[in-house]
C-alpha cells in the first residue's frame, strides 16, 4: 500500500507544471556530443570551408560583430592549447559557426539547419532586446556531419561591453573542453 501511494504521488507530481520567468540575461545552451572525446589527440583547427552563416541585422554587421566573434572563438580555442591554421589540409578538425538574431532567422529554421533548439522564449518587451543565437560545430576531416555541436541563445547586448560579453559566452560554451596536453 505504501508503494502504491508513493506511485500515485509521483504520478501526480510529474503532471504538475511550473511557470518560469525568463530574464533578459538568460542564456540557454544545448550541446550534442562530448567535445573532449571528439578532439582527443587533435592539435590544429581551421574554419570549416562551408559552415559559416550570418543572420545578423545591418547594425550588428556594421559593428563587425562576425569578425569579433571569429577572433573571440579563435582566442578561446588557442587558450585551450589548440593551434589555428589557415590551411585546411593540415587541420585536425574544422570549426563551423552560425550567428543570428530572431528578426533574421526563426527558431524553426535554426532547428531545421542545426537539429538544435534551446527553448528560450522571446521577451515581451518591444524594441528592447532581440533573441540572439550562436551555433558552433566541430567537424572531423572527411565527415559530412558534425561530431560535436552547441547552440546558445540569449538576448542581444545593447551596451558597449559586447566584446566582453561575447568572450564570456564563448568561455561558457566551451566550459567542458579540457585544455590540450599536446606538446608545443
Amino acid at each position: 500500500m505504501k508503494y502504491f501511494l508513493s506511485f500515485l504521488l509521483l504520478t501526480f507530481l510529474t503532471g504538475c507544471v511550473s511557470e518560469t520567468h525568463q530574464e533578459k540575461s538568460t542564456v540557454n545552451l544545448v550541446t550534442i556530443g562530448n567535445i573532449n572525446d571528439v578532439i582527443a589527440g587533435k592539435r590544429t583547427f581551421a574554419w570549416h570551408p562551408n559552415i559559416n552563416a550570418n543572420y545578423l541585422n545591418s547594425t550588428l554587421n556594421e559593428n563587425n560583430t562576425e569578425q569579433r566573434f571569429i577572433k573571440s572563438l579563435k582566442n578561446e580555442l588557442t587558450q585551450k592549447g589548440f593551434i589555428y591554421t589557415d590551411n585546411t589540409t593540415f587541420a585536425d578538425f574544422y570549426v563551423g559557426y552560425g550567428l543570428g538574431i530572431e528578426s533574421a532567422i526563426s527558431d524553426t529554421k535554426i532547428l531545421n539547419e542545426t537539429g538544435l533548439l534551446t527553448g528560450l522564449q522571446p521577451v515581451d518587451n518591444k524594441n528592447e532586446a532581440d533573441k540572439a543565437s550562436i551555433f558552433i560545430a566541430v567537424f572531423l576531416p572527411n565527415q559530412i556531419n558534425s561530431s560535436w555541436s552547441v547552440l546558445a541563445q540569449g538576448y542581444t547586448n545593447t551596451e558597449d561591453n559586447r566584446k566582453t560579453a561575447m568572450d564570456e559566452l564563448l568561455h561558457f560554451m566551451f566550459h567542458s573542453l579540457n585544455k590540450t596536453s599536446n606538446p608545443s
